[in-house]
């Protein structure tokens, strides 16, 4: 089965297709959220689409306006083994929330790892760095799995990350670019995983579409890296979900 580890199935306008499409083909998918006051409304849509998980979310460009409902996140905590979408962003724009952000991720993640055996979709843009220390500060490396979403850290980062037992979730617009090719090549095959982080890579008209495009995905890191991976990967989203 290949797996969408990042996709932005509430952010769809065919939503109920997809979930009814899920059932009649083999294809996983990682909802994302990007607020807690999604996440039970989704779990309803989704409710007999075992393909589809749920995860529980707080986007970081999100967290000035929505850092009040951190709380609600983590009365939401305990039924949420997927975790995401989280991390920090201190691109230019978002800077001004960076101690909001911070706050906010270090009490997911610190509670990720008192908890353990949570899946978290991390979004880690100009901040890989601060976001490797609070993973590693609150332990949550050591018995969760931890997914970099969109990775676009430096190579000491990126070597950081793996050295910690992270995995990397690749998408379409990452086999276009130099440094995306360059994960693509850098990263142990056992850690490779699959997104599409649709709508914004592309518009997903159906399931099957979805199950092309990952192909596609997967194609392309075979011929990046000059190597046949794709059982790997199938075994790698397996571990994951």
């Amino acid at each position: 089965m290949l797996i969408d580890t990042h996709f932005h199935l509430d952010l769809m306008d065919n939503m109920q297709l997809l979930i009814k499409q899920s059932k009649n083909v083999n294809v996983g998918i990682m909802a994302v959220g990007t607020t807690p006051l999604a996440y039970k409304q989704e779990l309803r849509f989704v409710n007999g689409a075992n393909a589809i998980k749920v995860g529980l979310g707080l986007h970081p460009q999100l967290v000035k306006q929505r850092h009040q409902e951190i709380d609600l996140f983590l009365n939401l905590f305990k039924e949420a083994k997927f975790i995401g979408e989280v991390g920090l962003d201190f691109n230019k724009g978002y800077e001004d929330s960076k101690e909001m952000q911070l706050i906010c991720f270090q009490k997911i993640v610190r509670q990720c790892a008192i908890e353990g055996e949570k899946v978290l979709s991390i979004h880690s843009v100009k901040s890989a760095k601060a976001t490797i220390e609070v993973l590693q500060e609150t332990g949550a490396f050591n018995n969760c799995k931890c997914i970099f979403h969109w990775f676009t850290g430096s190579v000491s980062e990126r070597k950081l990350a793996i050295d910690n037992g992270a995995y990397f979730s690749i998408n379409p617009k990452m086999l276009e670019t130099k440094a995306g090719k360059d994960v693509i090549r850098n990263i142990p095959a056992d850690r490779i995983l699959l997104e599409t982080d649709a709508p914004f890579t592309m518009k997903c008209n159906s399931m099957e579409n979805l199950y092309n495009e990952l192909k596609r995905i997967v194609r392309g890191i075979c011929y990046i890296r000059n190597e046949d991976v794709i059982s790997q990967i199938e075994d790698n989203s397996m571990r994951i979900f």
